[in-house]
């Protein structure tokens, strides 16, 4: 099944908008699998490049990030992954220039423009990986107001299986 079909299992209309359960949707290995794939391939043209999920949070037993997170560890091939708060990747040993924020999903971008301008203040080139936007259009105008490059796997403004 591809990501789309996937995620489209995992949402609903409410109001107009479409509502994703990401936790029941993070909990599921066919999207996990696909996901990894995903970021197997978008990194591997980077291979010293650093993978960042600012979304973790070790101290919550229900972070819906988790377990992809220890299966992309697993399988990744980059010398450093960084979770939780940003100030950890001032500690990093290894030099690296080149970080991907890798977010769940994309709605506003509030926090994450926060989080870009303390990286590239540091000196690293960042790039933004989204497993889910909210609004195609809405993350365009984004990558284009913070001069980044941005993409995500599935958009649900897009005609998604079952949902349109």
């Amino acid at each position: 099944m591809d990501l789309k079909n996937l995620v489209a299992s995992y949402a609903t209309k409410k109001d107009g908008k479409t509502h994703v359960n990401l936790e029941a949707l993070a909990h599921d290995a066919d999207f996990r699998s696909e996901v990894i794939q995903e970021v197997l391939n978008d990194i591997k043209k980077k291979p010293h490049l650093c993978v960042y999920f600012p979304s973790f949070k070790p101290t919550c037993n229900r972070d819906a990030m988790g377990k992809l997170i220890n299966e992309l560890a697993l399988n990744l091939q980059v010398e450093t992954l960084v979770t939780g708060n940003i100030e950890k990747l001032g500690n990093l040993h290894n030099p690296v220039q080149d970080i991907i924020i890798i977010k769940q999903s994309f709605r506003t971008g509030k926090e994450l423009h926060g989080q870009i301008e303390k990286l590239k203040e540091k000196g690293y080139n960042v790039s933004v990986l989204c497993l889910i936007a909210h609004s195609r259009a809405r993350l365009e105008g984004f990558a284009h107001e913070n001069q980044v490059e941005i993409e995500a796997l599935v958009y649900t403004d897009d005609p998604i299986t079952g949902l349109m």
